[in-house]
């Protein structure tokens, strides 16, 4: 998706620029049915970039129904796990996985151009930012899911990128 994004950026920045001072309704029509060309052109398809937020949309009625398995069920909400109470609050690990899906963040960056890390700067910061005020008022045992599944994904991530770029030298090598 990136290298696709990359190949196209120079033809998108020239029809961009075309229709630059321009801002009547034909004009801006013009410009995106030339931009639909384009991607016909190199058979690529804008919108599977939000495949990436189809597990989190997944993820999200799991999560609810957790959180509400811990509250209501007194088995989990009392049990212990290493040194805190998965029912109870827990400051420590609130941090544990802010940390973890920064660093999840961070990894997710390797090998994006520095435009790209710039645009996906903020929303990659709302992540650990939203975990640690949720986390903040939710039993420990949530904090807990973020943070086994955010190292599920940093491991899940450095491998992808590393046989993704495994692949991108063999084949330059190959040509």
């Amino acid at each position: 998706m990136q290298d696709k994004m990359q190949e196209l950026k120079p033809e998108m920045d020239e029809i961009q620029s075309k229709y630059k001072d321009k801002k009547d309704k034909e004009s801006q029509m013009n410009m995106q049915q030339e931009m639909m060309q384009l991607y016909q052109k190199h058979n690529f398809n804008p919108l599977a970039s939000f495949a990436g937020c189809l597990p989190m949309l997944i993820q999200m009625p799991i999560l609810i129904a957790f959180y509400y398995a811990i509250h209501r069920t007194p088995e989990i909400a009392a049990h212990q796990f290493l040194w805190f109470d998965l029912g109870e609050t827990d400051m420590l690990l609130t941090i544990l996985a802010v940390v973890i899906y920064f660093v999840q963040f961070k990894v997710s960056q390797i090998g994006l151009d520095p435009q790209q890390k710039k645009q996906m700067a903020i929303i990659g910061m709302m992540s650990p930012i939203m975990i640690g005020i949720i986390s903040l008022n939710a039993p420990a045992a949530l904090p807990l899911y973020w943070a086994v599944g955010g190292l599920f994904i940093i491991g899940q991530t450095l491998i992808t990128k590393k046989i993704y770029l495994a692949h991108k030298i063999r084949t330059a090598e190959a040509s």
